[in-house]
């Protein structure tokens, strides 16, 4: 029997597939038609051209489900460089192909697709009829995304095409009868601009990555283990190659640096999400550098850098702090400044009699911010975000006035235009800017109540006895202005002033309390030692008006600890001799030991209070540390002279003589 013959049977699928394309050219409808008619003046390309690249789908199922009542919501196709289609398509393509690619059309599935190409994609506006040459004008949608030069700068050019034909939109359909239409409308409006904005920061993402010198001629493979980076360190070669690479990064973070605290140039009109704006491009920028330094290529720099003891690393590490102070600064304010997106947004979709009402929010949020920001706290930095609330406050009425830009001020209706002026004017005459001054002190008023409640909470952690008293009244203090029920931010409280000035009022008699409580505690007599102890404790309660106190407490201390040193002198000079010794104690030992005691007594007091306090440098304390250092010079030396004696005898020692002592000679 023959072989089959292999021509032969590719001859036959080929004229297989021929017909079975055919036979899908019968089955296209005016519907399939329209599309194609579509995609082709999207494309440029003449309507057969894509009836062709149609056809090469086997079998038109999608096409089919697209169509049917229930069926698919969308159906996309992707223009781009693609594989050639074997003959299952039906036709061959001749020409030439770029790595077995070639420029054709093809239906798509987006999650399965990489675009580099052109997308066009038709959406149905609802499932629940079928698609027909009848209604299809009516119920297909479609748009296009150009992913040429990027999917992102695509998609955000295939929505900013949206924003003029909804701004010249005439007809909403039943928004236009309803209440609340033009409100909808409005946010539908900011929703989408929020979109486009959205995607500007992905660019903006990208657009403010920091991207250091790549490495190329060190093998970093050689440089995981720590051996490897000591003898990477003994290279003097290594050491110097790595210092240039490692002062490369240095200098193109510094210009980073310098760029940042330049004077930032911004448009005159920006408004406050344009600050909030700039700190994410900030983070983005900052924390890209954090990611390089903590790569393992900066890693291992620095670890061979750092055995060296190379002198770079000094520079390197001051360096490394500074980016990640910017790095917290950057974070915190996107943390806070984040609260205004959703606050601000009637500044940027209102008109000025609605802003005027939402006005008030916006001051509480950068109230907030001021109040609690680690870093966006000063006056400048809040002076530029009510600039810039002013700024898109001014765009809003001129959007207003303008209709959008859309008419001139001459060519309205004067009592229409009168009455719009009148809203601006009405919008800018509120009072809320011309009370920021008295806001930030009424701030500043608050922030002074929390430092003070922080201050005086150790009090009800104290042991100290007695000092519960005073911990329960400040307690009370506190808990009165805590419940009072008005608002404490709200401007020009009289309320608040009152309760202020009450408040500052009973923090200074408890103050006074406090001082007068802690000097009775002195009065009865302790040794210089105790009295340290004591005084300790009341430090650690940081509280500042104790201060003086204990300078003037430290003084009389110093008085009492004069009179101790000069008595642990006498009964030093009474006793040398014969001192009393503990029981069964050696005589040499027990000299020692009771000289030691001595010198522990006059030795802690005064190391405390070098440590504590500057007293020791006034004319009494020059007296007290003479006193001292004789005293101290004093035992050191007894101590020494009965150490030296006892090893010259233990030296003269037989210790052959010794029972259980065998020397080998």
């Amino acid at each position: 029997m023959d072989a089959p013959d292999p021509k032969a049977n590719k001859h036959e699928s080929q004229a297989k597939y021929m017909q079975a394309r055919e036979e899908r050219k019968k089955l296209l409808t005016p519907s399939h038609k329209y599309m194609i008619d579509i995609l082709a003046n999207g494309l440029f390309l003449k309507p057969t051209a894509v009836e062709e690249f149609i056809l090469d789908c086997s079998p038109l199922d999608d096409f089919d489900n697209f169509f049917a009542k229930g069926g698919r919501k969308a159906i996309s196709f992707v223009y781009q460089m693609s594989e050639v289609p074997g003959i299952e398509c039906g036709r061959s393509y001749t020409g030439t192909t770029k790595k077995g690619k070639i420029l054709r059309l093809f239906l798509a599935n987006l999650s399965q697709t990489c675009l580099t190409g052109i997308c066009c994609s038709f959406t149905r506006t609802r499932v629940d009829i079928p698609v027909n040459s009848e209604n299809i004008r009516e119920e297909i949608f479609f748009s296009m995304v150009d992913a040429r030069e990027g999917l992102l700068k695509g998609t955000r050019n295939a929505f900013n095409f949206l924003l003029p034909a909804l701004d010249a939109g005439q007809n909403w359909g039943v928004l236009d009868k309803s209440r609340h239409g033009e409100k909808i409308k409005s946010n539908f409006k900011y929703s989408m601009k929020c979109c486009l904005s959205s995607l500007d920061d992905i660019q903006m993402s990208n657009e403010s990555i920091v991207h250091l010198n790549k490495v190329t001629d060190i093998d970093f493979s050689k440089l995981v283990s720590v051996e490897d980076m000591k003898v990477a360190a003994a290279n003097f070669d290594m050491v110097h190659r790595l210092e240039e690479i490692l002062m490369q990064w240095y200098k193109q973070i510094e210009k980073v640096l310098i760029e940042t605290d330049q004077l930032r140039k911004g448009v005159d009109s920006a408004g406050p999400l344009s600050e909030l704006e700039h700190w994410k491009k900030m983070s983005l920028r900052f924390n890209s550098i954090i990611n390089h330094i903590k790569g393992p290529e900066c890693k291992a720099v620095m670890m061979v850098l750092h055995i060296s003891h190379s002198k770079t690393m000094k520079m390197w590490r001051e360096l490394d702090a500074r980016i990640t102070d910017r790095v917290n600064e950057a974070k915190d304010n996107v943390k806070y400044l984040n609260t205004l997106e959703k606050i601000c947004q009637p500044l940027y979709n209102s008109d000025p009699v609605t802003m005027l009402k939402s006005v008030p929010n916006v001051i509480n949020a950068i109230q907030m911010i001021y109040n609690v920001s680690l870093y966006y706290n000063t006056r400048e930095k809040i002076s530029a975000l009510f600039v810039k609330v002013t700024n898109q406050m001014v765009t809003a009425c001129r959007s207003y006035i303008t209709d959008n830009g859309k008419c001139l001020i001459w060519d309205q209706d004067a009592e229409e235009m009168v009455k719009k002026m009148q809203d601006c004017i009405c919008l800018f005459q509120d009072q809320i800017f011309c009370k920021f001054e008295g806001f930030c002190k009424q701030l500043e008023k608050i922030t002074q109540i929390i430092t003070l409640f922080k201050m005086f909470e150790p009090l009800g952690k104290s042991n100290i006895e007695g000092i519960e008293i005073l911990a329960r009244q400040f307690h009370t203090v506190s808990m009165n202005l805590k419940r009072k029920q008005y608002d404490m931010l709200a401007p020009r409280t009289i309320e608040f002033e009152s309760d202020f000035t009450k408040f500052i009022a009973q923090i200074g008699h408890i103050e006074n309390q406090l001082r007068a409580f802690m000097s009775s505690c002195f009065l009865n007599k302790f040794s210089s030692q105790q009295a340290l102890v004591l005084i300790q404790r009341f430090q650690r309660l940081n509280i500042p008006c104790l201060d003086s106190e204990i300078s003037n407490l430290l003084a009389r201390i110093l008085q009492h600890y004069f009179s101790e040193v000069e008595f642990a002198k006498k009964l030093y000079e009474k006793q040398r001799d014969d001192p009393p010794l503990a029981r069964n104690m050696p005589p040499v030992a027990g000299r020692i030991g009771w000289v030691k005691h001595l010198y522990q007594k006059i030795e802690e007091p005064i190391t405390y209070i070098k440590n504590n306090s500057d007293i020791l440098s006034s004319p009494e304390g020059q007296d007290v540390v003479k006193m001292y250092n004789q005293t101290a010079a004093a035992f050191l030396e007894f101590e020494s002279v009965y150490h030296r004696a006892w090893m010259t005898e233990v030296c003269k020692l037989d210790y052959s003589k010794l029972p259980g002592y065998d020397l080998i000679c």
